[in-house]
């Protein structure tokens, strides 16, 4: 596998990475089992980049997402999304500092880790760009 260095994040990612929408129903049911040999399959091969979001699945990605990651966490790196939560507009976009920060520890609980890599800001085109400078870019970096 090839690695790079994500920006100036100092983090070597592959080039490759695994995208977790399916593993929360996102095109279709999938079986829990074929999910979890995907992951392991994966990092087999030396993927180390998963993202994934609340969104997908509604949650259900990445609860399954932490579940297959247990005893691995060491090995990837983890990126997840935070402003998107639902499908109708504008109801499912929350890009305010308080959401933002309450959805990075409900992610931190779905995920069952105590530290994410990468957060990025889900479909930022939906929220206002004020609201983005000043509440949900410092939420971030708290």
């Amino acid at each position: 596998m090839i690695y790079k260095v994500l920006g100036k994040t100092g983090l070597k990612v592959s080039v490759i990475g695994f995208g977790a929408s399916p593993l929360g129903a996102e095109f279709g049911s999938i079986v829990p089992e074929e999910g979890k040999r995907a992951v392991d399959y994966a990092i087999e091969q030396g993927i180390n980049y998963f993202d994934v979001s609340p969104y997908y699945g509604r949650t259900l990605a990445e609860k399954r997402l932490g579940e297959f990651l247990k005893g691995k966490r060491d090995k990837i790196i983890l990126a997840t999304k935070v402003g998107r939560y639902g499908i109708s507009l504008p109801d499912g976009f929350d890009f305010s500092a308080q959401r933002i920060i309450k959805s990075v520890e409900e992610s931190f609980q779905r995920l069952k880790t105590d530290y994410i890599d990468v957060f990025q800001i889900h479909d930022i085109e939906f929220g206002k760009r004020k609201q983005i400078i000043e509440g949900t870019l410092p939420a971030i970096f708290k």
